[in-house]
């Protein structure tokens, strides 16, 4: 069983005094991390040597993306492992511009939000901007630009562009503040398929939108509108079995908790 020197929970103990505390005593090992932010959760690897970051993992990010993401951890708990020991290091940034950049990150992660509450929304362009007579946008702009259609998620945009979720978001809440695009107004039915296939994206990477939409085809949602509960649970039923094959069966019940829970929000 592994040991346990240092635990609790960030919303209590933020990510830059473990960081700092781990410095200080110059421990090798790593932090378990399960975070959330907003309805979102998210769990990684912050690895440390002697005290040093030297590596970060979680699923879909490169690991100093990684690192920046868990600061942007508004609750969540996490452990200190010290038998959990990463070989090669992926990270050579220093401790302290980590810190200072995580918290850039987090301040601009609020402000972020207020205008993208969820990676569940959908945007879509306004038809006749007001007072826009010429668009000057970046490339990268551009490319979440082309990409916002009415249909694709906030956090589909983000995969697809290969911007990252911050990135990608600081963007969209430009774009939103610019008048060129607005939320567009969904139903729950609506929002299922493209919330099921983000928990299953932070499980398995890529495929994940595959995997879902294989599972309404064999469940015969042809459109969330009119499916029924019943189907819907099918639904995650072929999830649950093409999971068996892909991810650690520890991992399983956990991530068939989230998918029944966004199901189960359709019954109320």
């Amino acid at each position: 069983m592994r040991s346990r020197a240092l635990e609790g929970n960030l919303q209590e103990f933020p990510l830059t005094d473990i960081i700092q505390l781990v410095d200080l005593s110059k421990k090798t090992g790593a932090v378990h991390l399960q975070g959330e932010r907003g309805t979102q959760r998210r769990e990684g690897w912050l690895y440390f040597r002697d005290g040093r970051i030297i590596g970060a993992e979680m699923l879909g990010m490169a690991p100093l993306e990684a690192v920046y993401t868990f600061f942007t951890f508004s609750s969540g708990p996490f452990r200190f492992y010290d038998d959990v020991v990463l070989e090669h290091p992926t990270i050579t940034v220093s401790n302290e511009v980590i810190i200072m950049e995580g918290i850039m990150r987090q301040d601009v992660w609020a402000t972020i939000q207020e205008q993208v509450p969820s990676l569940m929304m959908i945007p879509r362009l306004v038809p006749n901007p007001s007072g826009t007579t010429e668009i000057n946008l970046e490339a990268e702009e551009w490319r979440v630009l082309t990409m916002v259609n009415g249909k694709n998620t906030v956090s589909q945009i983000a995969q697809r562009s290969g911007l990252g979720e911050f990135r990608a978001c600081e963007i969209i809440a430009t774009l939103l503040r610019s008048g060129l695009i607005e939320e567009r107004e969904t139903t729950p039915a609506e929002r299922l398929l493209p919330e099921l296939e983000h928990i299953l994206a932070n499980a398995v990477g890529a495929g994940a939108d595959a995997l879902t939409q294989d599972a309404f085809h064999q469940a015969k949602i042809f459109d969330p509108e009119t499916a029924t509960y019943e189907q819907f649970v099918q639904a995650v039923g072929y999830l649950t079995q093409s999971l068996q094959t892909l991810v650690a069966p520890d991992q399983i019940p956990s991530i068939v908790q989230q998918l029944n829970e966004r199901v189960n929000a359709l019954r109320h």
